[in-house]
C-alpha cells in the first residue's frame, strides 16, 4: 500500500471511529457524532443536551450544557437555544458569550500590536445563558446530579461535567482531549505565563500547564467514559489521559531544549515555565549559548534595526521599528559618518521591525525591499491577522526573488525567503571583501536556539519549510557568515554540532506533534491559518458589494477537496465558491461575494471549512467595517 493510500485509509478510520454506535453508552445517553458531538441524556421523557443538538434530535430538551464559549462549538447549541431551551455555561466563559459585540468592536483596532494571542473564535452574537456555574457546583436534573469541574486548558474558563448514569460515570470534557490522547490543535494554548513575567506572545503552550492539571482532575474522578465535544467517545479514559499528558510533557521538554527565550529571559524563568508543565523538580534541558562576539564596526546598531555602512558613507538599513532609529541615522548624517540611506530591507512584518519603515523611506527617499512571500503583508497589513502586526502600510515594496543578489558599493547583498520566527519572514546575506559575511536573519534564531515561542506566527514543520529550511540555509550559507538577530547586541554562530543538535531536537518535536494531533499532517495542529479569510479586515461602503477570499492550504501529502459554507453576521452572502480540489502542499482561493447593510456598523463573516476527516464550523472569520 503506497503512502497516499495509507493516508486516505487514515482519514476513513478517523471518520469511522468517530461514528461509533451507542452500544458502549449507558442507557438513556445517546451520542450523535459530527463536527460537534451531540450528546443527549433522556430521562422521564425530557432531555438534557451537552454541546448541542437539533430540535429533531432533542424535541423535549429542557437544558443545554456548554463546556466553553468558542464559536466553533457554540453553533451546535443554537439550534435548540434559539427555540428557548435553557443554557448552563461556566462562569469563566461569561464575557465571550455575553459581550461579543464589545469584543469585536474593540478588536477592529486592537488586532494590531496584539501580544495577547488569544483565540478569535468568538461568537458573532450573544448567547442567552440562564445559569452560570462554578467549579464543584452540582446541577440537579431529574434525579441526576451533574457535577461541574473547572478544566481550563483549551480555553481559560472551560469546564467539564461529570454525571453517574445507571452506575456508570460519564465525563463531558469539551475540547480537553481528543480520542486516544490527542488535541485538536496547539495554537489555542498560547497564553501569558504571569509567574515568569512572560506575556502571551512568548507563552508557547502556556495553557498546557492548565491542561495537565485539568486532565489529572478528570483522571482522579475515574470516569468510565469520556464524551468529548469532538472526536470519538473515549472508553479507556485513564489510558488516553496518560498518553496525552505524556505527549504534552514530551513536547514541552523538547521545546525548552532549543528555546531562544533562554537567551532573553535566562534560566530561572525558563525553569519556572518548565515546571508548570513538567512538574516540580523536573529535568529541564537548555541549550548552552552559542559563540557570540561584538558586531563589526561597519554595522551600526540601534534598537531592532541595523545599518550597513559602506566605505563611501552610504547606508543600507535593515528594518525600522521606531522613530528613534530615524533620528539616530540623522545624527550620524549630521556628524558626517553617513552620507545617505540608499535602501531598506525588511526582515519580517512584526511591528517592532516595521512601524517606522514607511516613515524612514519617506525621510531618506529610498526604496524598500522584501521577497515576494511576504511583500503583501507589508503593503496590506489590514488584510491579515497575525501576532504583533503593525498598522502602518509600506508603499510600493520592491520585490526581490528568493536568492537574488545585487551589488551595493563594495557589498554583495543576497535576499532570501527565510520562514523562521514567522512564515512571513526574510533574510539578507551581506558579503564584503576581506570580511566574514553577515547573515541578517530577523528574529529567527538566538544564541540559545530557536525563536518559535509564538505558535501563531506560523512555524510550519514541512521538510522544506519553516525552521528545517532555515537551519539548512544557515548550515550551507557561503562563507560561514555571522548571524545577526537585531534584538541581540552581538553577532553569533552555530557550530556544526550545535546545528546537528537543533535539527535533531526539532525533528523529534515534529514526530511528537504527529502523535499529538488526529490530522494526517501536524501542520493543521500548529498553523491556525491553514484556512483564513483574505482580506481579514476591510472597509466597505454601505449597500455596496465586495469580494472576500477563503484561502486554504492543503498541508497533507494527498490531494484534498475542501468545501466552505460562509455565514454573514450583519452582511448578506450573495454567492461563493463551494469547493476546491487542492494538490498536496497547494494553496487555493475560494471567492465569497457579500453585500453590506445600509447602516454603518462592524460586521462579521464566518465560514465552515470541511474536508475528508475534517469538519470545522464557523472556523474562520473576516471583519467588515461598513462606512
Amino acid at each position: 500500500m503506497n503512502r497516499i493510500a495509507c493516508n486516505v485509509l487514515l482519514c476513513l478510520l478517523v471518520v469511522n471511529h468517530t461514528a461509533r454506535g451507542d452500544d458502549a453508552l449507558p442507557a438513556g445517553l445517546s451520542v450523535i457524532p459530527g463536527a460537534i458531538n451531540r450528546a443527549i441524556l433522556t430521562r422521564e421523557g425530557k432531555q438534557l443536551v451537552i454541546y448541542g443538538a437539533t430540535t429533531d434530535d432533542a424535541p423535549h430538551a429542557e437544558v443545554v450544557l456548554l463546556t466553553h464559549g468558542r464559536r466553533d462549538v457554540v453553533w451546535a447549541a443554537r439550534r435548540v437555544t434559539d427555540a428557548g431551551v435553557r443554557v448552563i455555561a461556566p462562569t469563566g466563559e461569561r464575557y465571550w458569550l455575553e459581550q461579543p459585540h464589545e469584543f469585536w468592536d474593540a478588536f477592529t483596532t486592537q488586532r494590531f500590536h496584539d501580544y495577547g494571542q488569544q483565540s478569535t473564535k468568538v461568537v458573532a452574537r450573544p448567547l442567552p445563558v440562564a445559569q452560570w456555574v462554578e467549579d464543584g457546583q452540582v446541577i440537579p436534573w431529574r434525579g441526576l446530579k451533574v457535577r461541574t469541574i473547572a478544566t481550563p486548558g483549551y480555553t481559560r474558563g472551560a469546564a467539564s461535567y461529570l454525571v453517574d448514569i445507571d452506575g456508570r460515570s460519564v465525563a463531558f470534557t469539551g475540547d480537553l482531549i481528543y480520542g486516544d490522547g490527542q488535541l485538536v490543535d496547539l495554537y489555542s494554548f498560547q497564553d501569558a505565563i504571569p509567574e515568569a513575567n512572560i506575556r502571551g506572545y512568548h507563552g508557547y503552550g502556556s495553557r498546557l500547564a492548565g491542561l495537565v492539571a485539568s486532565l489529572e482532575k478528570i483522571a482522579a474522578a475515574k470516569p468510565d467514559l469520556i464524551v468529548p465535544a469532538r472526536g470519538p467517545v473515549i472508553d479507556t479514559p485513564q489510558k488516553a489521559i496518560a498518553k496525552l499528558i505524556g505527549r504534552v510533557r514530551k513536547l514541552y521538554h523538547n521545546y525548552l531544549s532549543t528555546n531562544a527565550l533562554h537567551w532573553y529571559f535566562k534560566e530561572p524563568r525558563m525553569r519556572l515555565c518548565g515546571e508548570r508543565v513538567l512538574g516540580a523538580g523536573a529535568d529541564i534541558d537548555l541549550m548552552p549559548y552559542a559563540n557570540h562576539v561584538q558586531t563589526p564596526n561597519w554595522v551600526f546598531e540601534n534598537s531592532t534595526s541595523r545599518l550597513l555602512i559602506s566605505d563611501s558613507g552610504s547606508g543600507f538599513l535593515i528594518d525600522c521599528g521606531n522613530q528613534r532609529v530615524i533620528e539616530a541615522i540623522k545624527d550620524l548624517m549630521a556628524k558626517k559618518l553617513v552620507s545617505r540611506v540608499e535602501g531598506i530591507f525588511v526582515t519580517h512584518y512584526h511591528d517592532d521591525h516595521t512601524d517606522a519603515v514607511q516613515a524612514a523611506a519617506e525621510e531618506f527617499g529610498c526604496p524598500v525591499y522584501a521577497t515576494a512571500q511576504y511583500a503583501d503583508i507589508l503593503e496590506r497589513p489590514e488584510a491579515y491577522h497575525m501576532p504583533a502586526m503593525t498598522a502602518n502600510a509600506i508603499h510600493d515594496v520592491t520585490i526581490m526573488k528568493d536568492g537574488q543578489s545585487t551589488k551595493w558599493h563594495e557589498f554583495e547583498l543576497t535576499y532570501f525567503f527565510f520562514p523562521g520566527q514567522a512564515y512571513y519572514h526574510g533574510a539578507l546575506l551581506a558579503r564584503k571583501a576581506d570580511e566574514r559575511p553577515i547573515f541578517f536573519i530577523g528574529d529567527a534564531f538566538a544564541p540559545s536556539g530557536i525563536d518559535d515561542y509564538c505558535v501563531l506566527n506560523r512555524n510550519l514543520v514541512h521538510e522544506d519549510d519553516g525552521f528545517l529550511k532555515c537551519l539548512s540555509m544557515v548550515r550551507h550559507a557561503p562563507g560561514k557568515p555571522w548571524l545577526i538577530n537585531e534584538h541581540i547586541p552581538f553577532v553569533f554562530e552555530f557550530s556544526r554540532s550545535e546545528l546537528d543538535y537543533l535539527e535533531t531536537r526539532y525533528r523529534e518535536r515534529i514526530e511528537t506533534l504527529r502523535e499529538l494531533f488526529p490530522w494526517d499532517d501536524p501542520n493543521y495542529g500548529i498553523d491556525e491559518q491553514w484556512a483564513v479569510f483574505y482580506p481579514y479586515g476591510s472597509q466597505v461602503a454601505s449597500q455596496s458589494e465586495s469580494d472576500l477570499e477563503v484561502r486554504i492550504t492543503n498541508h497533507s501529502a494527498i490531494p484534498r477537496t475542501f468545501e466552505i459554507q460562509p455565514h454573514g453576521h450583519g452582511v448578506e452572502i450573495l454567492k461563493f465558491d463551494a469547493a476546491i480540489e487542492l494538490a498536496p502542499r497547494q494553496t487555493g482561493r475560494m471567492k465569497v461575494r457579500i453585500r453590506a447593510p445600509k447602516s454603518p456598523r462592524n460586521a462579521l463573516v464566518t465560514a465552515d471549512v470541511t474536508s475528508q476527516g475534517m469538519d470545522f464550523r464557523h472556523w474562520v472569520e473576516a471583519l467588515v467595517t461598513v462606512k
